[in-house]
């Protein structure tokens, strides 16, 4: 038997709601209530809130726990024989309530009392209870505030964490197939163990979105407007959201003024699809402005977080860009999905102009980072702004998807007092492991389970900018960019501003560890025999200052000894298929047999390191690290189950002199097309730092690849280039993120004053990057 013992207190001053009421100001009420009960402990809370869910359906503040008291339940009895009094307190001094019964476990692991909050159905009285049991933990309070309307709300602390009751709500729209009991189910008799590189999976439904692309102007963190490319009106776009094994079909209309445009899939591995890869002088020649369009239709293969991304100039730099959510099984349970937080970089420049200042200047710092597109002015006397935030709920573990969307920043990202579990790794579950810092270069995607076991409050979301990777130095001004996490029921406040984590190895920048990155679904990558007889060497990362055009130079990055250069009107998917010369076809790497594992040591040659970016494929990192691979060191790769992912960081060094790194890949040539490997900070790639993986091209046919649609896609470029020069190419871009504005709308319309050519900016605004 349970004895509970409460203190009520009338707090004067309440609005009466019966006039005739006589208050009194110390009214002890005696209160014995055991009852039979059910519960588990709170390492099993998903289980319990299942079994509890007919029990607390009143949302009265209900609680339960080892050794916790049903001190409220109590008073919602005495209250029930009450309630039509409406605020007659008076002859509380007399009520009592005896009842009888046993109380079960289910298990013999202890739990401390778990507070709660909900409604009832009236709330005009103030009344605070304490309670305490015979268990652990067990003591509570409870305050409650007047008011006419018919419910009331209650909030709880306890010793130990409170953990209100919830149930995890199903989206409406995409059957989950799983429970936050067991999140390793899908649907069809699918689950995490399931092989996905089979591309067999086909639910028979078909996913359709609309994406309109216009020039428009925003609002990001207090300062602006900005001028900004808007998808939907919105930065960053809606979410394309489906299931593994959906068919996903995405209309792009392009009402840009002055620009084509295309969209990338990123890390969507086109499987037998290689024209919807949107990559113009490569899979396609891109959308015409002014009204343009195409749709692009691709099968959701794989499952986890992603994002969509221009591919055109420095177009995502400034909004096209926005988060791809596939749903399916993870390798650890959580019971709310919290969704994806995009982290950006935001400049005083568009991204457009920044791309040409920093193509003749060299690296310039960003001006601020945003979350989801917000954030607070980091001028601390400049206006405006607020951060993202999160609502969550105590005791419950919530799936953040996060994505490094920026033009040229690496993060090292943390959540206050909390630690991470990390399931995926692009768009490959991972055996799950902890963490309190997370390293995600630009193109990475992390899910992470962050359980909410702090004392009710608020914390800061953090994302440290990489000190060791490039341009990490030009922003040490700026700082730890913030967003907050809420915990439900706690009132927000600002959270303690923390000194913030900085990297735990100075000066280099760097990926999480491979030993990790874990694949849940073990594959082999290939064999050290099949790697001795074909690992080839990839150079990457030398750079150059050239002569252009317009009589200034530009920087140019290259990779296998050549900067890419494509060509919008001859893209190499159709130079291709129609049995084109190779010579057409910019900066390529031929892989001419079919299902054969293919390797390549990139070898980096400059201290800036580089995120590179594989379309096409999940690769097998073999192996990383720092100085010059060599064939003695064969050895030290992973063949058994090594990490896949589609972005992996190209180390360079702690500086110029000394040594840089390598990253060792490797694939199965399974797929068909021309597919991109860059690095995705968008300045190295407009300056030529990307080749072509020309896969089986025997294999690549007008009939399956190049369509009709392709071909109009093509015809109307060109209509509109030779009336719309403004989105032509300039002289020492690689066509890929490029500039893409003619050096007056760059310098001019783009920075809101008097039209000027490059020669005219250098000379008036050089000084602002020289420091």
């Amino acid at each position: 038997m349970r004895s509970f013992i409460f203190v009520a207190a009338a707090a004067a001053g309440l609005a009466n709601a019966h006039e005739s009421a006589t208050w009194t100001s110390d009214v002890t009420v005696t209160a014995t209530s055991t009852r039979t009960h059910t519960f588990c402990p709170v390492t099993q809370a998903t289980t319990c809130d299942a079994a509890d869910a007919t029990d607390v359906s009143g949302n009265h503040g209900h609680h339960d726990g080892n050794g916790a008291s049903n001190a409220q339940d109590a008073w919602w009895s005495i209250w029930q024989s009450q309630k039509t009094n409406y605020g007659v307190w008076d002859d509380w001094n007399t009520a009592s309530e005896t009842a009888s019964a046993t109380a079960s476990a289910t298990t013999t692991d202890t739990g401390s009392g778990n507070g709660g909050h909900g409604s009832g159905p009236s709330s005009s009285y103030s009344y605070s209870t304490s309670g305490s049991g015979s268990g652990p933990s067990s003591s509570y309070s409870y305050s409650y505030t007047p008011s006419s309307s018919t419910s009331a709300s209650a909030t709880s602390t306890t010793s130990a964490a409170g953990c209100p009751t919830y149930t995890p709500a199903q989206n409406a729209t995409y059957d989950y197939c799983n429970s936050a009991s067991d999140r390793s189910k899908w649907c069809d008799e699918k689950s995490i163990k399931s092989d996905y590189y089979t591309n067999d999976y086909d639910t028979g439904v078909t996913r359709e979105y609309t994406l309109e692309i216009t020039n428009t102007t925003l609002v990001y963190d207090g300062t602006g407007p900005k001028l900004a490319l808007a998808v939907n009106g919105q930065v960053p776009g809606p979410v394309i959201e489906a299931n593994w094994g959906d068919t996903v079909k995405v209309t792009v209309i392009n009402k840009l003024q002055d620009n084509s445009t295309s969209i990338h899939f990123h890390g969507i591995r086109q499987f037998g699809t290689n024209d919807q890869d949107g990559v113009p002088g490569v899979t396609e020649c891109g959308i015409a402005g002014n009204g343009g369009s195409r749709t692009y239709t691709w099968k959701a293969t794989s499952y986890g977080t992603s994002w969509y991304h221009s591919h055109t100039f420095a177009q995502y730099g400034d909004g096209i860009r926005g988060p791809i959510v596939i749903h399916g099984p993870a390798t650890a349970n959580y019971d709310y999905d919290m969704g994806t937080v995009m982290i950006d970089d935001t400049y005083t420049n568009t991204a457009a102009a920044q791309a040409a200042v920093i193509a003749h200047f060299g690296p310039g710092g960003s001006f601020n980072t945003l979350f989801n597109g917000k954030n607070k002015n980091p001028d601390p006397v400049g206006p405006g702004g607020a951060p993202f935030s999160w609502g969550l709920k105590p005791c419950r573990k919530h799936l953040f998807r996060i994505i490094n969307s920026s033009t040229q920043n690496s993060w090292i990202v943390s959540f206050d007092s909390h630690k991470m579990t990390v399931v995926a790794a692009d768009f490959v579950p991972i055996v799950p492991y902890t963490t309190t810092t997370l390293k995600i270069a630009n193109g990475q995607r992390y899910d992470v389970i962050v359980e909410a076991d702090q004392i009710p409050s608020s914390y800061y979301v953090r994302a440290v900018i990489q000190s060791g990777c490039p341009s990490g130095g030009a922003n040490s001004g700026l700082g730890t960019a913030n967003a907050v996490i809420n915990y439900e029921g706690a009132t927000p406040v600002t959270p303690i501003n923390n000194t913030p984590i900085t990297n735990v190895t100075a000066n280099i920048c760097q990926d999480e560890p491979l030993a990790s990155l874990v694949p849940f679904l073990q594959k082999p990558g290939g064999s050290a025999t099949a790697f001795q007889a074909s690992a080839s060497t990839i150079p990457a990362g030398s750079v150059t200052s050239v002569a252009t055009n317009d009589d200034g130079t530009v920087f140019q990055w290259y990779i296998n000894n050549a900067v890419i250069n494509v060509n919008y009107s001859q893209p190499t998917l159709k130079t291709l298929a129609e049995g084109g010369s190779n010579d057409l076809i910019s900066n390529s790497v031929i892989l001419n047999q079919a299902n054969t594992w293919v390797y390549f040591v990139i070898q980096n040659q400059f201290f800036a390191s580089h995120p590179m970016h594989i379309h096409g494929h999940d690769v097998s990192v073999l192996g990383t690290g720092v100085g010059t691979f060599t064939a003695d060191m064969i050895s030290t790769l992973n063949f058994e189950n090594p990490t896949r992912r589609d972005t992996v960081m190209l180390q360079g060094s702690a500086g110029p002199g000394n040594p840089a790194g390598y990253t060792v890949i490797g694939f199965e040539t399974d797929n068909p097309g021309a597919w991109l490997m860059h690095c995705h900070i968008a300045w190295h790639v407009d300056g030529g730092l990307a080749l072509q993986f020309v896969e089986r091209p025997g294999d690549i046919t007008t009939g399956k690849y190049v369509g009709d649609d392709f071909k109009g896609e093509c015809s109307a470029l060109q209509e509109y280039e030779s009336s719309s020069p403004q989105g032509a190419k300039l002289s020492g871009q690689s066509g890929l993120k490029a500039r893409g504005y003619s050096d007056e709308l760059d310098f001019g319309l783009w920075n809101g004053g008097a039209k000027m050519n490059i020669e005219q900016y250098r000379k008036r605004y050089a000084h602002r990057h020289a420091h």
